[in-house]
């Protein structure tokens, strides 16, 4: 997927334990890899996209995920869109922490209670992760990675809150990677119950700009910088901020 996860657990038993499960997890992220990049020919999606192999007789797993792009579409007023410009199907926009939500929910099911995990940038915080340290996640600041300015521009609390999943969406380290229909938010950070719902708005924010803000679900908290170095936040934003 050209990005890195990295798992941090407080409740292991073991290292070796620990190690095992969170291999086991990436083989799940692996998995989705192999089905939905657009980057390996051999992927199940290339070979839809090549056109040979219809969405009707590719696995469940395919068909689930494009069902779930189009519903996001239609939630989003169209600013997430998993069709690119030239109309094929690009689900990156949703594999990577759709894979990831999977594999935080692996480690749940078999015991692990207390962890984080950060999918490119990209935190999930476990269900029962309270009263820690890694309770609380950093913004970036606008600047690009290779940048010594390059750190965390504010942090969020989220330890007393059902909202465990922060994204950030933008151009500041990937580029131009996102359709645009405005150019008014350069980054966009959301905050949600889940680590999916938090990336698709992020990205629908960049790509439709005060309209797409507009639509926001109430449930959903989030800030938005414009071009000229404004802000725009939800009612929410701001009592999450950690007092540092």
């Amino acid at each position: 997927m050209g990005t890195g996860f990295i798992f941090k657990i407080l409740d292991y038993r073991t290292q070796d334990e620990a190690k095992r499960f969170c291999e086991m997890a990436m083989e799940i992220i692996e998995d989705a890899n192999q089905r939905f990049s657009t980057y390996l020919e051999s992927s199940e999606l290339s070979k839809i996209n090549r056109g040979e192999l219809s969405i009707e007789k590719a696995s469940s797993v395919q068909r689930d995920v494009w069902s779930k792009a189009e519903s996001w579409k239609e939630l989003t007023g169209g600013f997430f869109d998993a069709r690119t410009p030239s109309g094929k199907f690009d689900p990156s926009g949703i594999v990577k922490t759709w894979a990831a939500q999977n594999a935080a929910n692996f480690l749940e099911a078999n015991g692990f209670k207390e962890f984080t995990l950060n999918a490119g940038g990209d935190i999930l915080l476990s269900s029962k992760l309270k009263d820690s340290p890694l309770t609380r996640v950093g913004l970036a600041n606008l600047s690009p990675i290779a940048s010594e300015d390059s750190f965390v521009n504010m942090v969020l609390e989220l330890n007393q809150t059902d909202l465990r999943a922060v994204a950030t969406s933008g151009s500041s380290e990937r580029g131009e990677h996102i359709w645009r229909r405005s150019d008014a938010f350069v980054q966009a950070n959301v905050v949600a119950s889940d680590l999916v719902t938090a990336d698709v708005w992020a990205t629908a924010l960049i790509a439709g700009g005060f309209e797409a803000f507009d639509l926001l679900p109430r449930e959903v908290i989030a800030m938005a910088v414009t071009k000229d170095g404004q802000m725009r936040s939800t009612s929410g934003f701001y009592p999450l901020l950690a007092k540092i």
